[in-house]
């Protein structure tokens, strides 16, 4: 890496990872919380001291508020995720603003009809990727029922997304956590690329074995990676940037949010702190656009 004099901006912004819930999906979350509607979810409950806004009934609208926040903070492209295995906002999101979102299907791959889910998304809306959650959803990433899966995936030349490690709330089984499941589905679709979010959510290790094992597998760096606070030794996110650099260089990073409901809206912050490591480590231009945007760019139009 050469050393820089000055600050240096990318010149793009493709956010890996946002998420796309619209009315239905916060009803949905209001009846699992006991609320009594949509409107008393929204004044009552509190998520880490922060509210968050009715999304507008109509999905256009919902979309036509994120391309706001997109614009307002200069983010040029955002992949979407919806509710697990509800993929109609999303696909009528990306109809609205086909340059902006990237459309990708949050996807429980053992619902009844998964499969089918799936195949509808892939033809009628053309998502880009999945992204898996296997300790919310419990199964290991390397079992036998979702071999079908990734046939489809390879057959349509997508991405996958896995959530491993831990996760919010309660009802995460640890036994599925541990990235070390992708390991020989890594290794058996090898045109297959996958990204692990947020680092590998505490599983910093497992996932540095697999930039040595396999060429397809990425760090995607979304959230505040709260996770470091969980291990038993002290590490920063430079040090995590620097890691992943040592192990396989920049253009196996991709950069991402987490970015979730409004008002918050698009994570700028995220995007300043992580801007200011790949800085301090003295990366150069090119370096900087691999992380935040081109090579999620080359893997989407491949």
């Amino acid at each position: 890496m050469s050393r820089i004099d000055q600050w240096i901006e990318p010149k793009k912004i493709y956010d890996a990872h946002c998420h796309f819930f619209d009315i239905n999906t916060y009803t949905r979350f209001a009846k699992q919380r006991g609320f009594n509607s949509v409107e008393d979810f929204a004044k009552n409950y509190n998520f880490k001291n922060m509210k968050f806004e009715i999304p507008p009934k109509d999905p256009k609208k919902l979309a036509e508020r994120w391309i706001s926040e997109l614009d307002s903070k200069k983010c040029d492209k955002a992949v979407l995720f919806p509710e697990v295995n509800k993929i109609d906002s999303v696909g009528i999101a990306v109809d609205e603003y086909p340059d902006r979102f990237i459309p990708y299907l949050m996807f429980n791959p053992l619902e009844e009809n998964a499969m089918g889910i799936l195949e509808t998304a892939i033809s009628k809306v053309g998502i880009k990727g999945i992204k898996l959650y296997p300790p919310l959803h419990y199964y290991h990433a390397y079992d036998e029922r979702i071999i079908p899966v990734y046939e489809l995936i390879q057959d349509n030349n997508m991405l996958v997304t896995f959530h491993f490690g831990i996760s919010v709330g309660n009802t995460a089984d640890m036994r599925y956590m541990d990235p070390r499941d992708l390991s020989p589905i890594a290794r058996d679709y090898p045109k297959v690329n996958f990204l692990l979010a947020h680092f590998g959510t505490g599983y910093l290790q497992s996932l540095l074995f697999l930039l040595y094992h396999v060429d397809n597998v990425y760090a995607e760096s979304s959230s505040s990676n709260a996770w470091m606070k969980y291990l038993p030794y002290n590490i920063n996110l430079t040090q995590v940037f620097q890691k992943v650099i040592d192990a396989r260089g920049v253009d196996q990073i991709i950069f991402g949010t987490d970015s979730t409901f409004l008002p918050r809206g698009w994570r700028k912050p995220i995007f300043d702190t992580q801007l200011a490591i790949c800085n301090a480590l003295e990366l150069n231009q090119k370096e900087i656009d691999m992380i935040f945007y081109k090579t999620l760019e080359k893997l989407i139009s491949n």
